[in-house]
């Protein structure tokens, strides 16, 4: 990965803290209504988004492309697509998985 500070800013980011919820317990609400086989193929799509953000915003401030706020705005995007059902979920995952790619280019 990268430095030490990296390694540990990247397990907060999946792990989460006592105040702040991380990737896998997000992961987990967003997928808890659906089947389970819908539930497999969007852990898929946000394992692989999951390990891009959490990378880059682990990241120094000063270099990285992926910061708090925006980490809140695609949570809240993501959050309300999921009421929306599993297939619009499913398209916003893939919608910022592209938007991410293209921030990290």
């Amino acid at each position: 990965m990268g430095t030490k500070d990296e390694e540990e800013w990247f397990l907060k980011f999946y792990e989460g803290t006592f105040l702040i919820k991380g990737w896998r317990s997000r992961m987990k609400e967003l997928l808890q209504p659906f089947s389970p086989t819908k539930k497999e193929e969007m852990r898929g799509l946000l394992d692989n988004l999951g390990e891009k953000i959490g990378r880059e915003w682990a990241r120094d401030n000063r270099v990285r492309r992926v910061d708090t706020p925006l980490l809140q705005k695609w949570g809240q995007d993501l959050t309300s697509a999921k009421r929306n059902g599993p297939d619009v979920l499913a398209e916003a995952i893939r919608n910022l998985d592209t938007e991410v790619d293209d921030l990290l280019a």
